[in-house]
C-alpha cells in the first residue's frame, strides 16, 4: 500500500534525521519499507537494529518456505532476502538474532518483547489489525515506553 509505504518511509527518515536509531523486526511489509529506508540515509548501518526470530540462514529459509506455500510472492522473497544479506554484509552487528529451534508466532511475540526491551519510544504502522503490532503497542504501554505514533491502516 502506498501510503502504508510513504509514511513509513517518512517516518525513518525523521528519526534518522534527528540523530536516533531504528529499531525494527526484519520481516515484509512494514519493516522491510524500514530496513530499506535506513539502508539510504545510514550507509554504515549504525544506526539501524534489526531483530529476527532466529538465525539469519533460518529465518531465509523459514520466508522461503512462506514463499513455497504461497504465502508471499517471489518478488517479495528475493527482496527480503536480499535486504538481510546486505544488511549483514554492510553490518553484521545490525541484525541481531534470536535463536530457537522453530520459528512460530510465540518467536515472533519474543522478538516483539526483545524490541521494546530496547526502545526509548515505538512509532506502529498497524496493517489490519495486526496481533505482533499490537502485542508491540502492549508492551510498550506496560513498560511506560511512549508511543508517539500509531496509525492504523486497513488494505
Amino acid at each position: 500500500n502506498d501510503e502504508v509505504e510513504h509514511d513509513v518511509r517518512q517516518e525513518v527518515r525523521n528519526v534518522l534525521e534527528g540523530g536516533d536509531a531504528i529499531i525494527t523486526g526484519g520481516a515484509l511489509g512494514v519493516d522491510w519499507f524500514c530496513m530499506d529506508e535506513a539502508i539510504k540515509h545510514d550507509t554504515e548501518l549504525k544506526r539501524l537494529l534489526v531483530i529476527i526470530p532466529g538465525h539469519l540462514e533460518q529465518y531465509i529459509e523459514h520466508f522461503h518456505n512462506a514463499l513455497d506455500d504461497g504465502k508471499i510472492t517471489r518478488d517479495a522473497f528475493h527482496a527480503l532476502e536480499k535486504t538481510l544479506r546486505d544488511i549483514y554484509k554492510i553490518n553484521k552487528d545490525a541484525i541481531l538474532e534470536l535463536p530457537c529451534d522453530d520459528i512460530t508466532n510465540e518467536e515472533y511475540f519474543n522478538r516483539d518483547t526483545e524490541e521494546v526491551k530496547r526502545a526509548d519510544a515505538v512509532y506502529a504502522f498497524q496493517v489490519n489489525n495486526s496481533k505482533g503490532t499490537q502485542d508491540t503497542i502492549d508492551k510498550a504501554n506496560q513498560k511506560g515506553i511512549p508511543v508517539l505514533l500509531h496509525k492504523k491502516y486497513t488494505i
